[in-house]
């Protein structure tokens, strides 16, 4: 059995797992690993890819409901003892396997790690976007992290209702509500190339995250509503903090617009819908014992 299961959830970008899949080949010549892609692709492209050029790869397809059930879907194929996460588009250091099988040889109490994840090119813009971890976090995204296999198990894992985003942080977040200490590992650390944002609609669905979060710690609708477009529209503007006026600031100024707009006319779906589901166990536990953020959402 392999200490350690690598887990890497994909979707229709070939060209970017191969990237990343030959970054890490040099480092598995020398550790006990696996390496698994679950994949979401909506077509045979990756597949064959994998198949051709490598051979050794875990392959399982993904149940194409949102980074969070592939990425559970990844780990029912596991036998490592511990379980690492990282991105298709992440390109791993060359030190990225030892620091963190270092860190577990010396674990102790700690179960969950995280490393270092760096926007690449360093200079962003408003129409770009990568995650960027630069130092010790509770909180942090899912490109970059690494976790006993028995404690993602006892946790059950992501929470499959949130899709296109926010899986990662309902996760550490539910982890932080248990007391699980999570460690730094700094050396392992990730290049994550910034890529274009997608379209104003897939940006406006990224909210949905907030209504469920929201209803899970015991928001009512209405106001709800209210306080969740104010913080959509506070979050928007901060993004213009510090930009000077240009041709770049503009076009995104009409694109985060047009995701406002998005947003407004999606809201009321997700209100009905998420305030008819069930809602989380594990929230409305921390609910009856006062342990919630005072605030809407996580």
């Amino acid at each position: 059995m392999p200490l350690a299961s690598i887990i890497i959830p994909t979707c229709n970008r070939p060209a970017d797992l191969a990237r990343c899949l030959h970054a890490l080949a040099p480092q598995l010549e020398q550790q006990s690993c696996e390496v698994i892609v679950s994949d979401d692709s909506r077509d045979d492209k990756t597949q064959s890819m994998l198949k051709a050029d490598f051979p050794t790869v875990k392959i399982t397809t993904g149940p194409r409901r949102g980074p969070g059930a592939n990425r559970n879907a990844g780990v029912l194929q596991a036998t490592g003892e511990w379980l690492i996460f990282i991105d298709d588009d992440v390109i791993p250091s060359p030190a990225f396997l030892s620091a963190y099988f270092t860190a577990f040889a010396s674990a102790s109490d700690i179960k969950v790690f995280h490393g270092l994840t760096v926007a690449t090119p360093e200079q962003g813009s408003m129409l770009l976007e990568a995650p960027e971890v630069l130092k010790p976090q509770q909180i942090f995204p899912s490109c970059n992290f690494a976790i006993r296999r028995e404690l993602y198990e006892k946790t059950q894992g992501f929470d499959a209702r949130y899709y296109p985003s926010f899986e990662d942080m309902e996760y550490c977040s539910r982890l932080q509500a248990q007391g699980e200490k999570c460690g730094c590992v700094q050396e392992a650390l990730v290049h994550h190339p910034r890529r274009p944002l997608p379209k104003a609609m897939t940006l406006a669905r990224r909210w949905e995250a907030r209504v469920i979060s929201s209803l899970d710690l015991g928001a009512a609708p209405l106001p709800l509503a209210f306080l969740l477009t104010k913080h959509v529209a506070l979050v928007i503007l901060s993004r213009f903090r510090g930009q000077r006026p240009s041709m770049e600031t503009l076009r995104a100024a009409m694109h985060f617009t047009h995701e406002f707009a998005c947003y407004l006319w999606m809201l009321p779906g997700w209100l009905w819908k998420h305030s008819q589901s069930s809602r989380s166990p594990f929230w409305e536990l921390q609910q009856t014992l006062g342990n919630v953020p005072r605030r809407y959402g996580l």
